[in-house]
C-alpha cells in the first residue's frame, strides 16, 4: 500500500517540478528495494548513482567519436569502461556499488538515446533528482507508512490461533 500511495506522491512533486524522468526514480527505488532496502549503505548507492551518470554521459560522448561508433568498437568500448567500473570498486572505491553504478549508466545511456539534450547541467540535475527523489520518496516514506500502519493494525501472533483458525480463549494453549 505505501508504495502505490508514495508513487503517487512521487507523481505529483515530479509533475509540479517538472521532472519528466520519473522512470529513472522507478528503477533507483526498484534496485534500493531488490538489494534488500540497505538503509546503511545509502550514501554507497547515491555515489553509485552519481558516477553511473558520469559514466553514461562518457559513454554517450565516446560513441560520438567516428571511430568508436561502429559495433565492435563500441562494444570493447563497453568492456572496457565496465571492467573499469570492476576494477575501481574493487581497488580505490571500495565504497562503491557495482550494481547501482550499472543501473545508473544504463538508466543514463537510455534516456539520452531517446531524446534531445538542450541544457546538459539541468539534465544531469533532473536525472539524479529522480533517482534521490525515488529512494526516499517512494522508498524510505513508503518504509515509514508500513510501520505506521503495523503499529496501527499489528498482526495477531500465530500462537492466537487453534489449529483449526479460531481464537483460543484457553491459557495453556499460549504455553510452550
Amino acid at each position: 500500500m505505501g508504495v502505490g500511495l508514495f508513487t503517487i506522491v512521487y507523481s505529483l512533486i515530479m509533475s509540479g517540478f517538472s521532472l519528466w524522468m520519473g522512470s529513472a526514480a522507478f528503477i533507483a527505488v526498484s534496485y534500493f528495494f531488490g538489494a534488500g532496502f540497505p538503509k546503511d549503505k545509502i550514501w554507497n548507492i547515491l555515489c553509485s548513482f552519481a558516477l553511473g551518470i558520469v559514466w553514461g554521459l562518457i559513454a554517450f560522448r565516446l560513441l560520438h567519436v567516428p571511430s568508436i561508433s561502429g559495433l565492435i568498437a563500441s562494444s570493447v568500448m563497453f568492456g572496457i569502461m565496465t571492467f573499469i567500473v570492476l576494477f575501481l570498486q574493487g581497488t580505490i572505491m571500495k565504497f562503491t556499488m557495482v550494481p547501482a553504478w550499472l543501473i545508473a549508466w544504463g538508466t543514463t545511456m537510455l534516456i539520452l538515446s531517446n531524446i534531445t539534450i538542450h541544457s546538459w547541467g539541468l539534465f544531469v540535475f533532473q536525472l539524479y533528482a529522480c533517482m534521490v527523489l525515488g529512494i526516499f520518496v517512494i522508498g524510505y516514506f513508503s518504509d515509514y507508512f508500513n510501520k505506521v500502519m503495523f503499529r496501527l493494525f499489528p498482526e495477531k501472533d500465530d500462537c492466537d490461533k487453534n489449529s483449526d483458525g479460531k481464537e483460543s480463549d484457553n491459557m495453556a494453549d499460549h504455553q510452550a
